[in-house]
């Protein structure tokens, strides 16, 4: 950012949790000792120093809890949904699933589990890496451990399961929350010269989970996006608006980072007339979802989605969510026009959260086609936003 003609690049001091993993998690089919592949989920309290040993009770919903009532006490909770290959969008896949990560561990605990096992969200039946990502708990409910187990490992427990309804597996994991810590949203801005108290905010979020490096989670997102604001520059363009590149932190387990720019934009009164968000992997450009009237929408896919398909075969302009940091800030204003970028989604929840997301699953020209296509949607909104209707 320093090195690019940028007028401005500085931080934004943000105060997050800390949550730490700790030492490798163990999981293991008593008897057998045959390991299974788990990771605490992010927020997850640890086990006793001596771990876990207790029956398992497969279920395949958190409703499905009632039926079992008092059967459910002292057990493994182990939630084995399996993802839903027929849907297309794997987004959609991954929603219909992701609450009962989130709210898995209490539901579990209120019936008595002593610990929380949920199948990994992935798109692959094959998959052997378990996948990591947010959970939470309920004020007045035990806390219970809880971790994600792949896709292979939860297939291998039901199937010795279904053997054996009294095995039993050990499970030892070592997380914690550790406080608060002071880190930084990471900005830089690029002065407008018609309209420079106009501002487009551009950007994603900079952290990532542990275990792998946020290469598509949310490298590509912020290399991406900063990039199509330096193809920009080499071009020798100059902005009407105002534009501002936002590195978030804290997407993953509170959205701080969002939140603290939301607060500090409103408290100055700024007018942000548009949004372009980056969090859904560096895989080749299909679109961009929009958080607008129903009228801007349609003027949007009327004018410039023919440019897109003609130049990028980028066809998907529609009516959607704006990104999670930018649907955070955004509250403060509604009336900002909102583009959520959409990559191809069939790759992406098969490295998201997990050890596999790495520099080397990213496919160079896959990412320079996203980029040229947010460079050319922050081009139009430079030039064309009072057009908008």
């Amino acid at each position: 950012m320093e090195k690019l003609p940028f007028d401005r690049v500085y931080l934004q001091e943000v105060t997050v949790p800390y949550w730490d993993r700790g030492e490798k998690e163990v999981a293991k089919i008593v008897g057998s000792n045959e390991s299974l592949a788990v990771l605490a989920l992010g927020g997850s309290v640890a086990t006793p120093k001596d771990g876990i040993t207790a029956e398992v009770l497969e279920i395949e919903n958190l409703s499905d809890l009632e039926k079992h009532g008092e059967n459910v006490a002292g057990k493994i909770v182990f939630v084995n949904k399996p993802w839903d290959e027929s849907i297309v969008e794997t987004g959609v896949a991954y929603g219909l699933n992701s609450s009962q990560r989130s709210r898995g561990p209490s539901q579990a605990a209120k019936f008595g589990a002593v610990a929380y096992f949920f199948r990994s969200l992935s798109s692959s039946p094959d998959d052997a890496y378990p996948h990591t990502g947010g959970t939470g708990y309920t004020k007045g409910i035990d806390s219970i451990p809880a971790a994600a187990i792949s896709a292979v490992s939860a297939t291998k427990l039901s199937t010795t399961l279904k053997a054996n309804p009294k095995l039993k597996v050990y499970f030892k994991q070592n997380s914690a929350w550790k406080g608060l810590v002071e880190t930084h949203n990471v900005i830089a801005e690029w002065k407008g010269t018609d309209k420079p108290t106009d501002i487009i905010t551009i950007g994603g979020h900079i952290d990532s989970w542990d275990v792998g490096e946020g290469a598509h989670d949310n490298g590509t997102g912020t290399m991406g996006t900063l990039d199509a604001m330096r193809t920009l520059m080499v071009l020798g363009y100059k902005p009407k608006h105002s534009i501002r590149l936002v590195f978030y932190m804290n997407e993953e387990n509170g959205v701080q980072g969002a939140i603290k720019y939301g607060e500090e934009a409103s408290q100055k009164k700024e007018h942000i007339v548009a949004a372009i968000e980056s969090d859904a992997g560096g895989f080749a450009p299909r679109g961009f979802d929009i958080k607008a009237s129903k009228e801007k929408v349609s003027w949007i896919q009327n004018n410039w989605k023919p440019l897109f398909e003609q130049k990028f075969w980028v066809s998907r302009f529609l009516e959607g969510s704006p990104g999670v940091d930018s649907g955070v800030w955004g509250r403060q204003f509604p009336n900002t026009i909102m583009f959520n970028f959409r990559p191809d989604p069939h790759r992406y929840f098969d490295l998201h959260h997990t050890e596999k997301d790495v520099f080397e699953a990213v496919d160079r020209r896959e990412l320079q086609s996203g980029v040229a296509a947010i460079a050319s949607l922050l081009y139009l909104l430079d030039q064309h936003m009072e057009e908008i209707q």
